[in-house]
């Protein structure tokens, strides 16, 4: 491992539903701390050492919607296993960080920015713990944290590998649902749940009725988290949160040629969340490496080995040509 040295922050606690056991071998080079961020907001962060003595870099990953660490463990142990240091965020307002209203089921954030300025203040503060080169990776609104993150100059990695990145949304998108929701969001609602969606008090929805994979084992993991541990539930969007992501979207979109750094952003052919034509046009305009997996749902991580080896095997590719 690269670093003995313990970083000087506090010890956050790792959760394990039933004493479910870390994949083997991340119980000894996976740790998470509690960080301050500088608004006073307390982040918790993992830092997981890769097998090998010589890392080849770090991946620096931001978890989509609703989502925590523990929900990446067998993706983490695969980047270990293929050299790589882990180093990944709970979005404020997300699992074991703090939340941002007193409600702490709701769904809410002012500006994406804060969340793009969180992952670079939690890199920069384990800076001597990160081995270069810097790799950002993200996962559905973590695709979009990581992408505004390198437009917006607070973040500078050697590349970039987006999941099914929230760049389109299927039913929202559209001119008058933007201006719908900016508008009830100014008007003082943002901190309302926005109504009709299934996924109430953080509950998960039912196999038959996820639009996330199509693998029932791993959504059955995935799922008692939630329904074991209320302190993780994340309940469904306000309007600010919707209207702060409409916002950052459309950004990420407008500067897609401004992407300086090469990338590999992979679609689920299947994605009814995600418009896949969406990440195919960001793409195209930011004249980086695109990617589909026909039949996929959106949680490329948690799909079907078929589907999943598929994706791996795209990144193996990506860093390869990038020699990384």
């Amino acid at each position: 491992m690269m670093q003995s040295v313990v970083p000087p922050f506090d010890a956050a606690e790792i959760i394990q539903p039933g004493g479910r056991p870390l994949p083997t071998g991340l119980d000894e080079r996976a740790k998470t701390y509690f960080v301050p961020t500088k608004d006073g907001i307390t982040l918790r962060v993992l830092l997981a050492q890769p097998e090998t003595k010589s890392p080849r870099g770090t991946i620096i990953f931001s978890p989509g919607r609703t989502e925590f660490i523990e929900k990446y463990w067998e993706t983490i142990h695969d980047l270990t296993a293929r050299g790589f240091c882990v180093f990944m965020v709970d979005p404020r307002g997300q699992g074991l960080s703090d939340r941002v209203l007193p409600d702490k089921l709701k769904s809410y954030i002012d500006s994406f920015q804060t969340y793009a300025d969180d992952l670079s203040d939690m890199t920069k503060q384990f800076d001597a713990y990160l081995p270069r080169p810097h790799i950002a990776m993200g996962h559905s609104m973590g695709g979009t944290i990581v992408l505004q993150s390198i437009l917006s100059g607070v973040l500078a990695p050697s590349a970039v590998i987006c999941s099914a990145p929230m760049l389109g949304l299927f039913d929202l998108e559209t001119p008058l649902m933007r201006w719908v929701i900016a508008g009830l969001a100014k008007v003082g609602l943002g901190e309302k749940n926005l109504p009709f969606q299934s996924q109430r008090n953080g509950m998960p929805v039912s196999f038959t009725a996820n639009k996330l994979t199509t693998d029932k084992d791993r959504y059955k993991i995935w799922s008692s988290y939630f329904l074991s541990v209320p302190r993780l539930r994340v309940g469904q969007p306000t309007f600010g949160w919707i209207s702060a992501a409409l916002s950052s979207m459309a950004y990420v979109n407008r500067n897609a040629e401004n992407l300086r750094v090469p990338g590999l952003l992979v679609a689920a052919g299947a994605d009814p969340i995600v418009d896949p034509s969406s990440v195919e046009e960001f793409a195209k305009n930011a004249g980086v490496a695109y990617d589909v997996i026909p039949g996929a749902l959106h949680e490329l991580f948690l799909e079907k080995d078929a589907y999943r080896n598929h994706f791996l095997a795209l990144i193996d590719k990506f860093l390869e040509e990038q020699a990384l």
